[in-house]
């Protein structure tokens, strides 16, 4: 019994893909609406210097930040070069030599801190000290404590091991959040971290959140210690966005859940890249609305000489209103519920795939036109129930379809607007409704929350720019829309020609593949040519598609035009 054309069933089954994807993108929609709270932080040294530059209380600079939508403070946790350099807290750090003092049995070039007992929060850094750092020796000598640790302090440059205390007692006094910023400590491993951290709780309960500092995380790689002291006290986690620090991602995972992203601008980026005010307010609320960010980081940019402040104020006014304008407000965000990855999204990924690889192999063979039998369709079913299967239940099958996918959706998209020189619009139809069925599905698979928050990150990408090229090279060889085989190419002398054309698309490749994450390296303009797109369309087109993908496309219908007739 024969039914319809391959090529009409096949959009058929897009179709019902596209109504799968539909249904199992619904979970990830509800939840993004429902969590519309925002957080702005900012960091107590910025609070603390504003203030003495404006010769005001950083009580008072810090009431005005709050009106302003200010929600919490970040505190850090200082390193040996921090406290050696910078030594921001009422103490005195180096080597035992170097700091005049005189102790029998240890060596003059151990690291030291010195602290006078009236320090108000001198018993608490012993405390904090020797549970993180428990070889750490304790002395008194008149009225000064005496912390000798276990090394040098070239050994104790890097690790951080002593909180601005400062910053700690300002936000306990004013009963203000705070996001403590850990560093990574050589000598402290995962549960003498979380002992330190939790003992730290006890004396400053309003630390509500951690945000992980330095290249390594605390405690890297033993992360269960430190998880429990979480979720006993309900403190959430944030993870700076395309920072990438050793074990954050591996810590993520295993937390799970009371994970909120955050989204931050350095002043070195901000200058470097002469980011202005309007550009770092896109950028904050394409965070927010598009990547389900939820704590900004806000600074001051000092990009108005002698009025740090009042800039600082006018620049929390400006993204305020924005966000409030996309129906966001301002407070202390929850965490994204958790749910599985849909059915109907692994079924609308897995009748994708089955579809596309099912009518390129058709394309290939001539018969994409042709009727299809009730045998050929049942194992074109068949193939997407056990791939469907596959992404419920293999974790490595997961990451695998995901970019291919997206693949086999590019290409049959491709080749069904290629096809179509006679009628332009209904192939460039054709094709958009291909990719829309296909990025559906894969949003509607991939919209969970460990999705959502980047713990589980869609892998396939690479995948996806680099095999649609290779794969329509193939089907047109195949097919002879190239007027020569494989062979008959591979007999005949190269033309110079076909080798400058397969160096240009080789370099296109390697730019296409260098470009496809989130870099550092574009130019300012192409950022400007961005903006202004977005701004225009609403939803921007990819920059490699807009600019040479369409233009190509037409250049392609134009030249097949010309070669017919």
């Amino acid at each position: 019994m024969r039914l319809f054309s391959r090529r009409k069933i096949a959009l058929t089954f897009m179709l019902i893909a596209l109504i799968f994807a539909a249904v199992g993108i619904m979970p990830r929609y509800r939840a993004e609406k429902a969590n519309k709270t925002v957080a702005f932080v900012s960091d107590y040294v910025d609070v603390a210097s504003m203030a003495a530059q404006s010769d005001v209380k950083p009580v008072d600079t810090w009431a005005k930040m709050a009106r302003n939508g200010i929600a919490a403070l970040t505190v850090s946790e200082y390193s040996g070069e921090d406290l050696k350099f910078i030594n921001p807290l009422p103490l005195r750090y180096g080597a035992v030599g170097e700091l005049g003092i005189t102790l029998k049995n240890v060596s003059p070039w151990s690291a030291a801190v010195v602290i006078n007992k009236s320090i108000s929060f001198a018993e608490v850094i012993k405390g904090y000290l020797t549970t993180k750092i428990p070889q750490t020796i304790v002395m008194e000598s008149g009225n000064s404590l005496i912390f000798v640790l276990p090394g040098t302090p070239g050994e104790f440059r890097y690790a951080a091991f002593i909180p601005d205390f400062i910053g700690l007692d300002f936000c306990k006094k004013n009963n203000i959040p705070v996001l403590f910023r850990p560093g990574p400590c050589s000598p402290s491993n995962g549960k003498l971290v979380a002992d330190s951290f939790e003992y730290l709780i006890s004396e400053y309960p309003q630390i509500k959140n951690i945000i992980p500092a330095g290249m390594i995380m605390a405690g890297n790689p033993n992360f269960a210690p430190i998880i429990e002291v979480l979720k006993k006290h309900d403190i959430s986690f944030s993870q700076v966005e395309f920072v990438k620090q050793i074990g954050v991602s591996s810590f993520a995972s295993q937390l799970k859940k009371n994970i909120i992203p955050l989204h931050s601008l350095t002043l070195d980026e901000v200058l470097s890249k002469k980011v202005s005010r309007q550009q770092r307010v896109d950028r904050y609320v394409r965070a927010v609305h598009e990547r389900s960010v939820r704590i900004l980081v806000m600074r001051p940019y000092d990009a108005d000489m002698g009025d740090r402040f009042d800039s600082f104020m006018r620049d929390l006014l400006v993204m305020r209103t924005a966000l409030e304008t996309k129906g966001y407000k301002l407070g202390w965000p929850e965490s994204l519920p958790t749910w599985p990855a849909p059915f109907a999204g692994a079924a609308a990924c897995a009748i994708i795939i089955a579809s596309c690889a099912w009518l390129y192999v058709s394309r290939i063979n001539g018969g994409k036109d042709e009727t299809a039998g009730l045998m050929e369709l049942a194992v074109v079913i068949f193939s997407a129930a056990i791939i469907c299967i596959l992404l419920l239940k293999v974790h490595a099958a997961a990451k695998i379809f995901g970019g291919l996918c997206g693949a086999v959706a590019a290409i049959e998209a491709a080749l069904a607007a290629l096809e179509s020189s006679k009628k332009p619009a209904y192939g460039a139809v054709v094709g958009l409704f291909v990719i829309l069925a296909g990025g559906m599905s894969i949003a509607s698979f991939y919209g969970t929350m460990s999705a959502a928050l980047r713990i589980t990150p869609f892998s396939g990408v690479k995948l996806t720019l680099l095999l649609p090229p290779l794969l329509i090279l193939v089907h047109d060889l195949k097919t002879r829309v190239h007027p020569e085989s494989v062979s008959e190419i591979c007999a005949r002398p190269a033309v110079w020609g076909e080798l400058v054309l397969i160096g240009i698309m080789m370099l296109a490749l390697l730019v296409m593949a260098l470009r496809s994450d989130n870099v550092s390296n574009v130019p300012a303009i192409e950022v400007t040519f961005r903006d202004f797109m977005e701004k225009l369309l609403v939803i921007r087109p990819r920059t490699k598609e807009f600019l040479i993908g369409y233009p190509m496309l037409v250049l392609y219908w134009y030249m097949v035009r010309q070669f017919k007739a």
